[in-house]
């Protein structure tokens, strides 16, 4: 049985990812998720939605210094941007994405308060439980 969680992530990256040019999505915080997690991800303002979602293929932890070296094309970051994240961190996490699809339809910010009141995306992730209506009403989506 896979683990289901919403990862807030900027339309700008959740973009990359849909397109299979990025990879890896950087967290500087440890996520207490596994491999075959199903990652929704919720598309930050001003798109406000979830329309794609993908398979937590492993979580990698690096200093940033190594990850950039030997990652940098797969996290389609800037340099100076990914710096300011980064910055005084000794170690990151590198989510590895993989089986990313899109949903049949969007479902919205005003749909996700309708079905979980009150939903706020989350600032990290938010982990769903297996008979919750968020996972249900997403979970639609994919027929």
């Amino acid at each position: 049985m896979n683990n289901n969680i919403i990862l807030s992530i900027h339309p700008k990256y959740a973009q990359l990812i849909e397109e299979g040019s990025k990879i890896y999505e950087i967290r500087t915080r440890k996520a207490n998720i596994s491999k075959g997690t199903i990652i929704w991800i919720y598309k930050t303002l001003p798109i406000a939605s979830i329309d794609s979602y993908a398979e937590l293929e492993d979580i990698l932890i690096l200093s940033p210094q190594v990850a950039w070296n030997k990652y940098a094309q797969e996290m389609c970051i800037p340099k100076k941007l990914f710096d300011e994240y980064v910055k005084n961190k000794e170690a990151i996490y590198l989510l590895k994405l993989k089986n990313v699809k899109r949903t049949k339809r969007s479902i919205s910010l005003y749909e996700l308060r309708e079905k979980i009141p009150p939903f706020y995306p989350p600032q990290f992730f938010k982990k769903l439980e297996q008979n919750s209506d968020i996972l249900k009403s997403l979970k639609k989506l994919l027929k």
